[in-house]
């Protein structure tokens, strides 16, 4: 089953967490076989948010929200997915564990 682990920032702060020791969770990820894809994003200050609001479409800078990076694994099942989201070396922030909809398993 495949399994997004969101890094949820607190107060739009960016997580900081050496690199390191991302570097080396990664790894971990990649040696166990889970790992689909892994990305760092800039912080909401650089993004764009588009609202809808019926037919009308509004833009704003800076884009609402907290996630600043995330993690697609490939796991037997939840509870394999939140032991990873566990071993995060994260000092603040939430990780956010979802199933990815539809997907019925390996």
């Amino acid at each position: 089953m495949r399994f997004v682990l969101m890094a949820l920032a607190e107060g739009g702060e960016q997580a900081a967490t050496p690199r390191a020791e991302l570097d080396r969770y990664d790894a971990d990820l990649v040696r166990a076989g889970v790992l689909l894809a892994a990305e760092a994003l800039e912080p909401p200050t650089a993004g764009v948010c588009v609202r809808f609001e019926g037919e009308s479409r509004i833009l704003s800078r800076p884009a609402a929200g907290a996630l600043n990076r995330f993690w697609m694994l490939e796991t037997a099942g939840e509870e394999e997915a939140l032991e990873w989201a566990r071993r995060l070396p994260l000092t603040s922030g939430t990780v956010e564990v979802r199933r990815v909809t539809g997907d019925d398993g390996r």
